[in-house]
């Protein structure tokens, strides 16, 4: 995790030198809704009525801060920016399923719905076509990659139904890889601000499996289908000319 973190930080600081001009922070708070089907790894085979899949839906949400700028020995058309980015993002699944609850009062917990708390890290390339003074259609394909420090499982079932015995795991995970496709309009709010509506098309998503289901952790799989939208706000280092 450390050593992305500095890599990341130094691209920025290297390719910022030969930067001008479109330099700018954005605040952006993503929300993707997921289909998802799981296997079914706690049951032996030979069960009885054995479910093989569980399935539900999965919400994803957060807040990331962006750095864009054009490096100019790379880039020469000021209509594309690259980006770097770090936030916090949760991903629920809202899957009933039996998991490895930490009590000896049953032998089989289930959970109706579980979180990973994760720290996001961002890069890719924006494309921005000018629409006139204040509008802007925006293009951008970007991968990242969430690391979850913290994870909680909610029994569905237990001495309190307000979620008082949900089990906090703080193991730090290599949880989810993403590849997204953004499409939206962009406005400009004066010479420095603009803000910008999105819709969010996961072309590639891949999420680890977790061993307190009895999951392979070194295996991953995907949801079934995936949309999503954000909205953001931008201000600009330097002033539109």
């Amino acid at each position: 995790m450390s050593r992305k973190i500095r890599f990341i930080f130094f691209l920025t600081c290297i390719t910022s030198l030969s930067a001008f001009g479109q330099n700018g922070f954005t605040l952006s708070v993503p929300v993707i809704y997921s289909k998802v089907e799981v296997a079914n790894n706690w049951s032996p085979p030979t069960a009885v009525n054995r479910q093989n899949e569980f399935d539900g839906t999965s919400l994803g949400h957060g807040v990331n801060l962006n750095y864009s700028f054009r490096p100019t020995f790379i880039i020469k058309d000021k209509r594309f920016l690259l980006n770097v980015g770090v936030g916090y993002f949760q991903q629920r699944f809202d899957i009933r399923r039996p998991f490895d609850y930490n009590t000896q009062v049953q032998p089989i917990y289930y959970t109706d719905y579980y979180v990973y708390h994760c720290l996001n890290l961002s890069i890719g390339l924006t494309y921005n076509l000018s629409l006139g003074k204040k509008y802007f259609l925006s293009g951008s394909l970007s991968y990242s990659q969430q690391n979850s420090f913290r994870q909680q499982y909610t029994p569905t079932y237990g001495p309190s139904t307000y979620g008082f015995f949900t089990q906090t795991n703080h193991q730090q995970i290599d949880f989810g890889k993403m590849l997204t496709l953004s499409l939206g309009i962009k406005r400009n709010l004066g010479d420095r601000f603009s803000i910008d509506l999105n819709i969010l098309f996961p072309v590639y998503v891949r999420w680890r499996n977790d061993k307190i289901f009895k999951d392979d952790p070194s295996t991953l799989y995907s949801p079934k289908f995936s949309l999503g939208s954000s909205i953001g706000i931008t201000y600009n280092l330097k002033k539109k000319q």
